[in-house]
């Protein structure tokens, strides 16, 4: 008997060529009190025919189509799923990749036992090893802290958590970011809590593309850049209050010094952001016009960069 429910979340489109093998995985949980939400973002292919099988074979699934209270995109197909999620726990997945038989009951058992807020697992690609993401799951070095996921000295996937559902869906994922919402959410998980636990089990079977939206950024310098500043920026934004003043100058700091590499400001609210340079650095504001003129005109501006770096 399985008395907690748990809801899994599924954003998708045009992905009716492997979802059914993601649901199938799904169906052959040895934890069985689960209900399953896929949440459409406007495929044209036949996900909706596809799912109506799957409905029709196990009524744990549901399907819905993203409304217009939801911005397009992953993050607003995801926030429509927190709204429609019953289940007391929550794990987000994505609709390409698998689990492990044991996925749910890894998660759900560890929770349990150390009645935590919510618990970390591993991931690895579906044909590699368990040490395809070690680069993430650093947690015998660095202490799950607001500290440490901010600058990514520990780190996760999307779906390696299962969360209670009371703290999940007192938060939303960011719908203006198309990449980097990971990264939004989690921060603003480990801000409101860290009492969790690290599960070093790879429950979590990825597939590997050939092109994404991630691996496309890496092949484009200023793409990278420019993601890198906005998720920054809106979680910046989004936990400042809770931010001590190290804290915030750090990420101010690591902002400005991307607008330094591409000579120019990408922050979406630019008025703001030199507000908070004032608030967070003697005379921001000048010195940073100053530093972005220095770069943009003449190739440099390294001095003014230094008149920050010096106050971190």
């Amino acid at each position: 008997m399985h008395p907690h429910l748990v809801s899994i979340i599924i954003p998708t489109y045009n992905r009716s060529n492997l979802i059914g093998e993601t649901l199938d995985s799904i169906i052959a949980q040895s934890y069985k009190n689960w209900n399953c939400t896929i949440i459409d973002d406007g495929s044209d292919d036949y996900t909706t025919e596809l799912l109506e099988f799957y409905i029709q074979k196990d009524n744990r699934f549901s399907f819905y189509k993203r409304t217009e209270n939801y911005l397009p995109g992953g993050n607003g197909a995801r926030n429509y799923g927190l709204n429609l999620a019953k289940g007391d726990y929550i794990i987000f997945f994505d609709s390409d990749d698998l689990m492990t038989e044991d996925h749910i009951e890894v998660k759900i058992k560890s929770l349990l036992k150390h009645k935590v807020d919510y618990v970390i697992t591993r991931t690895r690609f579906l044909h590699g090893s368990k040490c395809d993401f070690d680069h993430y799951y650093t947690f015998e070095k660095y202490e799950i802290t607001l500290y440490n996921y901010l600058f990514q000295k520990i780190n996760w996937l999307t779906y390696d958590t299962l969360i209670k559902a009371t703290l999940a869906k007192s938060i939303l994922f960011n719908e203006k970011l198309y990449t980097g919402q990971e990264y939004n959410y989690y921060s603003k998980l480990t801000a409101k809590s860290t009492h969790c636990i690290f599960i070093d089990k790879v429950v979590t079977l990825r597939r590997k593309h050939e092109v994404s939206k991630q691996g496309g950024l890496k092949n484009d310098k200023k793409a990278e850049i420019e993601s890198a500043i906005l998720k920054t920026w809106f979680t910046y934004i989004d936990l400042e209050d809770k931010m001590s003043i190290t804290i915030k100058r750090k990420v101010l700091f690591n902002i400005l010094d991307w607008c330094y590499l591409s000579g120019k400001t990408l922050v979406p609210d630019k008025s703001i952001f030199l507000d908070r340079l004032n608030e967070n650095f003697k005379n921001g504001a000048l010195k940073y016009r100053l530093m972005i003129c220095f770069k943009k005109y003449l190739g440099r501006g390294y001095f003014f960069r230094q008149k920050f770096k010096v106050q971190l």
